[in-house]
């Protein structure tokens, strides 16, 4: 394998992969191997060569690549302060399999003493979940990174004894992902399965949280209640396409000399002097505050392309202890909670459903878009707070950001970014549609939306089933 230079210059895809097996087997020596016990410092971690042998045969196994103190040693940090986070909380159970999936090549890597051969567990449930409950994306059923597994064949008949059926249908296949995550969470409480999600650990120390385990963690979620705090909409306008004149020269001094006439030119033309207009950011990002444990979400709402026509995705963003994005809110689950709180039909889901040129655009449609960002604004303003629409005022943020999108569908303007902007207004305006307060409320609605998307709670997710248990070190 030809060596680049350091993992820094990896795909994300393969970093990651490195990153969770390098866990994964600092997990195994601390817990299966007792080797924690000579470790007080990621420095120690690294002068112990069993240990750290094996990290560095990982990096070039699967990244091709040799440690690189400088790039790589911050992870040496990260797997120190994982490991410990980790036994404070668990001890040391008697796990045999330490595992990740496999790679992009179909290959597993094992980690050494590994008892087990062909699928990964994790692979092994992703082909389950998939052939069984239709699920194409294990990580919306249970984002865990890695496994700690007992007994993994023993468990594995288990599993598709208690929950494989003859015939599915969605009730049926309902009740048996409601027993399959029973037996997920009666293993992890028994230390017998635990998937672990892995976040990287910076400055601070390490916390370990276990989610969708028990029933008290069940009641904590379901009795809490965040706020929606904040609205970011903007509607004004940048340049974009910045046309190169010819007729520019320098001086003796390297200074610029603009032509005069060329920028007239471009003016009188409607390209201003720096090209065609598009709106500021791509985006609209609420902010919900969850004041009971003192973190703030950002909910990044945006097309899930950058250069095309396309629906929006939904990611919300943790800031707090630390600062890390969640994981995509799935869009179906979404919709499946504005259909709960009656306002799904407020939004047409797909990008088809909005204009994309400046005559699909007509004043019909731009008349009830002045109403649905003058309905924001009202919203907004009644929950103590006021909408930031950018670089425009206030109080004529809705016509002027009616005509700065219709400008932006000009062919040279992104007239995705238009389209998007449209999704976006129609989906707060939906959102904002919900009460003020009590029950169905729209903190009631960001509250879900934060929950939905970090895979926590017993309701929702697939079929309304909930989600599988695993415990987030971060």
């Amino acid at each position: 394998m030809a060596f680049i230079k350091t993992s820094k210059q990896l795909s994300p895809a393969t970093l990651t992969r490195m990153q969770e097996l390098g866990s994964a087997w600092v997990f195994k020596r601390a817990i299966q191997d007792n080797a924690a016990t000579k470790w007080d410092s990621w420095e120690s971690l690294k002068s112990d060569s069993d240990t750290f042998d094996e990290i560095d045969n990982i990096w070039y196994k699967i990244g091709g690549v040799v440690w690189n103190d400088d790039a790589d040693d911050e992870w040496l940090e990260s797997f120190y302060k994982q490991q410990e986070a980790l036994l404070q909380k668990i001890g040391q159970p008697n796990f045999t399999e330490f595992t990740r999936d496999g790679g992009q090549d179909g290959s597993p890597y094992r980690l050494p003493d590994s008892k087990t051969s062909g699928k990964t567990f994790m692979e092994w449930i992703e082909e389950y979940l998939q052939t069984e409950f239709k699920i194409g994306n294990k990580d919306n059923w249970n984002p865990a990174d890695i496994w700690l597994i007992q007994n993994e064949e023993h468990w594995k008949k288990l599993i598709i004894e208690a929950t494989k059926a003859p015939k599915r249908t969605k009730g049926s296949m309902k009740a048996q992902l409601q027993q399959l995550n029973q037996i997920f969470r009666t293993l992890f409480r028994n230390k017998q399965l635990m998937g672990i999600s892995l976040k990287k650990v910076g400055g601070g120390p390490a916390d370990y949280k276990e989610v969708n385990v028990t029933q008290a963690y069940f009641k904590q979620i379901e009795s809490a209640q965040m706020k929606l705090t904040g609205v970011r909409c903007y509607l004004g306008t940048k340049r974009i396409n910045i046309k190169k004149d010819t007729n520019k020269k320098s001086d003796t001094f390297g200074q610029m000399i603009v032509d005069k006439k060329a920028e007239e030119r471009s003016i009188r033309k409607g390209l201003g002097t720096t090209g065609y207009p598009t709106i500021e950011t791509q985006d609209t990002v609420l902010t919900i505050e969850d004041k009971d444990n003192d973190i703030t979400y950002t909910v990044q709402i945006k097309n899930t392309s950058t250069d095309r026509m396309d629906n929006l995705k939904f990611e919300p963003t943790e800031k707090g202890k630390s600062t890390a994005r969640m994981g995509k809110a799935t869009r179906a689950f979404v919709f499946d909670i504005m259909k709960a709180y009656g306002i799904l039909t407020k939004f047409p889901q797909v990008h088809q459903n909005y204009p994309k040129t400046k005559t699909a655009f007509n004043r019909t449609k731009m008349n009830a878009v002045e109403k649905q960002i003058k309905n924001i604004q009202i919203k907004c303003k009644s929950l103590g707070f006021t909408v930031d629409m950018g670089d425009v005022s206030s109080s004529l943020a809705s016509v002027i950001g009616v005509i700065n999108i219709k400008e932006t569908m000009d062919r040279k303007g992104e007239a995705w970014t238009a389209n998007s902007k449209l999704q976006q207004l129609s989906f707060l305006n939906a959102i904002l549609s919900l009460p003020k307060s009590g029950k169905g409320s729209v903190n009631d609605f960001c509250t879900d939306l934060i929950y939905l998307a970090a895979k926590q709670g017993r309701t929702g997710g697939f079929y309304g089933a909930g989600y599988g248990p695993f415990g987030k070190i971060y």
